[in-house]
């Protein structure tokens, strides 16, 4: 069962989704179909559902977004995001099975300006910590810069594969544009939060090489990477049943318990109404933010304790 989430208008969110069994199915190749599909995918489902991207980044075996779910409609965005990708990907791979793995994509709320830029600052390094390029603007898959959040759009044609050209629903061209999200913005401006957002990818890229000389790894380098086979899968380590946070506050100690205790009143307000619809009783009232209740079984909300 997916994890409850509380779905409200204007959250910011780090994303991210992995391929089947760490398959490297999204790595980038010579003729940039991957980074075509990447984005043209993103751009739909974000105009669709009224989703305000912050930026995004396609490694070979999982993607990163940071969004802004204007709306309320986050889950709706997924849905649409990763099924087109996913069937562009097996049209263009010729892969006969499932692309994403099953578990639900991850997702953490970001509840302040500093959060935001470490969740931007992890996305566009993750390249460089990978081990893959030296530095960020070296990957050669779709990937995002400091400079670009606030100021690029991005325009992209409809991939080859898949798409029905004579379908009048899938645009011929469509239009990204990469926003600043509002707390930073509000909090720095454009060029002061492009500016913290880039200190902290050199502190990153800086750290990367560290761990690469105490390690004696080297850098995979852009062109091997494009010379990768779709079929290769990750083999770094990784811990089973490692914490999957559900927000991020960068040490902001108030935001945290403020996001613990809200998620706590939550989660006790949806037990007591899921314990009422489940005896019959379809007046159960559900707190704010319940989002599967209330679009698919029609459900009662309204304000949490």
């Amino acid at each position: 069962m997916t994890r409850r989430r509380i779905i409200e208008p204007g959250t910011t969110w780090a994303l991210s989704r992995r391929t089947t069994r760490r398959h490297f199915l999204l790595n980038p190749d010579e003729a940039r179909q991957m980074e075509q599909a990447y984005w043209y995918s993103l751009g739909y489902a974000a105009n669709a559902h009224g989703v305000s991207v912050h930026a995004g980044c396609l490694m070979s075996s999982h993607s990163h977004e940071v969004v802004t779910d204007v709306r309320g409609e986050l889950p709706r965005f997924l849905r649409t995001f990763h099924r087109l990708l996913a069937l562009i990907t097996k049209a263009y791979r010729k892969w006969p099975e499932e692309v994403f793995n099953k578990r639900s994509t991850g997702a953490h709320e970001l509840l302040t300006p500093q959060a935001t830029i470490e969740a931007l600052a992890y996305l566009i390094a993750n390249p460089v910590e990978a081990m893959a390029v030296r530095y960020a603007k070296d990957w050669p898959g779709a990937h995002t810069l400091p400079r670009d959040i606030g100021t690029r759009v991005i325009r992209v044609r409809r991939p080859d594969h898949y798409f029905d050209p004579h379908n009048p629903a899938w645009p011929d061209v469509i239009e990204l544009r990469l926003g600043m999200p509002a707390m930073l913005e509000l909090d720095h401006g454009v060029e002061l939060a492009q500016q913290r957002i880039a200190a902290r990818v050199r502190e990153r890229e800086r750290g990367a090489l560290r761990e690469a000389r105490r390690s004696g790894r080297s850098f995979v380098g852009p062109r091997r990477v494009l010379r990768l086979a779709h079929t290769k899968r990750a083999r770094s380590y990784e811990e089973f049943g490692s914490l999957d946070p559900q927000f991020a506050a960068a040490g902001h100690r108030e935001a945290a318990v403020h996001a613990v205790r809200r998620l706590r009143r939550f989660n006790a307000q949806y037990d007591k109404a899921l314990h009422g619809w489940t005896s019959g009783d379809r007046n159960a009232c559900f707190p704010s933010g319940t989002w599967w209740m209330r679009v698919c079984h029609g459900a009662r909300c309204g304000p949490a304790p």
